[in-house]
């Protein structure tokens, strides 16, 4: 499955928030996830991320282990190609 993840730092929390991101970023994912992209953006969120998981449980894990800390809040989305739709 596909899915976007939009990430907001909470405020007073950037430096480490940042920290936290890039040791995502290099952790060893569960089997079937894989990020497609991912860009740090201005306006209302600080990241965006593409990825895929190969089935809901599993990407509730992920989310549940990038959030644990209280760094950043997530708002995530099912995607579908365009082409499939």
């Amino acid at each position: 499955m596909r899915l976007i993840t939009l990430v907001k730092i909470v405020p007073g929390k950037t430096n480490e928030g940042l920290e936290r991101l890039r040791a995502l970023a290099a952790q060893d994912m569960p089997d079937g996830v894989k990020t497609c992209l991912s860009w740090i953006t201005y306006g209302s969120y600080d990241l965006v991320w593409a990825w895929e998981a190969p089935d809901m449980k599993t990407a509730n894990q992920v989310l549940q282990e990038a959030t644990k800390e209280g760094l950043f809040t997530t708002e995530t989305m099912a995607a579908q190609d365009s082409s499939e739709f």
